[in-house]
């Protein structure tokens, strides 16, 4: 073959083989994120920045099925909005089921919450186990073994109600390892997932699970995802914030929240992953972020 027709061969080669990966390779798509949890956040940090108006409308730009801890009085602006109070606030937890000095105060505040509850077709009420030490509320000093013996007695009390109802009682562990205010509680009994497993798992009822708290359980144990791993039989409801300084879901926190939320979903977690941080830049822009952060790829 002359030089001359070996070149157009050649040529003729390559655009063919240029043609046929063009016609044969497929166009990229970015991947799509979703949020594969009921989506809510805490109203406690924003209600002195938001009225009430203000955060049922970024609830509803945001595609939130609830807003948490709300107080009672706004129940029916939630309802009218097609939001749910995703968490009801119920007693303190400075006063906690491990102390009998308070049993009775709890019991019916907590009763008054499943009631209400029942009323709106809201899902949940919050408790807690209470400090080791109560003298400074008229209470008494607890052990921890006693404690676990106090709370089972109060929720004896109570659960039968709320499962009688169909509400949720959600008992939540928070940190005794850090002092500054709303970030830690010293002295707080129900600090380890273990000890609150020991109290719920007794009961074995559907109606009554824990709260993991992932920036309370960073603090205090760590582990995460085994701790999820091993502990899906109870866990009914899910906060977030950034650890350390309970803030923003950013990179100056050291949680690796897309791998924990890949362990929530690899679990078949379905209830309420609710945002309670403390806000320290643009509070909607801060929120926006961090349902993005605990979205996943599909």
């Amino acid at each position: 073959m002359h030089r001359r027709n070996l070149l157009k061969a050649s040529g003729l080669g390559l655009a063919l083989a240029a043609n046929s990966c063009t016609s044969t390779s497929k166009p990229q798509t970015k991947s799509k994120k979703q949020f594969p949890f009921k989506k809510s956040f805490c109203y406690w940090p924003y209600k002195d920045m938001w009225s009430i108006d203000q955060m049922i409308s970024i609830a509803k730009k945001m595609d939130c099925d609830g807003i948490e801890l709300v107080p009672p009085k706004y129940w029916g602006k939630l309802k009218d909005a097609g939001l749910e109070c995703s968490l009801s606030t119920s007693h303190s937890f400075t006063t906690g089921m491990n102390d009998p000095t308070f049993h009775l105060a709890n019991i019916s505040k907590i009763k008054e919450r499943i009631d209400l509850c029942k009323q709106y077709n809201f899902p949940s009420v919050i408790t807690f186990v209470g400090f080791s030490d109560n003298t400074d509320q008229g209470g008494a000093k607890i052990s921890a073994s006693e404690g676990i013996k106090n709370c089972i007695q109060a929720y004896e009390q109570v659960l039968p109600y709320a499962e009688k109802q169909g509400i949720t009682l959600q008992m939540e562990i928070l940190n005794s390892r850090v002092s500054t205010s709303m970030k830690g509680h010293p002295g707080f009994a129900g600090d380890t997932v273990e000890y609150c497993g020991e109290i719920i798992r007794h009961f074995n009822s559907d109606h009554f699970k824990l709260l993991f708290d992932i920036y309370h359980v960073q603090v205090m144990q760590g582990d995460l995802i085994t701790r999820i791993n091993d502990n899906m039989d109870i866990i009914g409801h899910v906060h977030t914030a950034g650890c350390p300084g309970r803030n923003e879901l950013d990179n100056s926190q050291e949680i690796n929240y897309p791998a924990v939320i890949q362990a929530l979903n690899n679990n078949a977690y379905k209830g309420y992953l609710t945002h309670e941080f403390l806000p320290t830049k643009n509070a909607e822009l801060g929120l926006s972020e961090a349902f993005e952060t605990c979205s996943i790829e599909v």
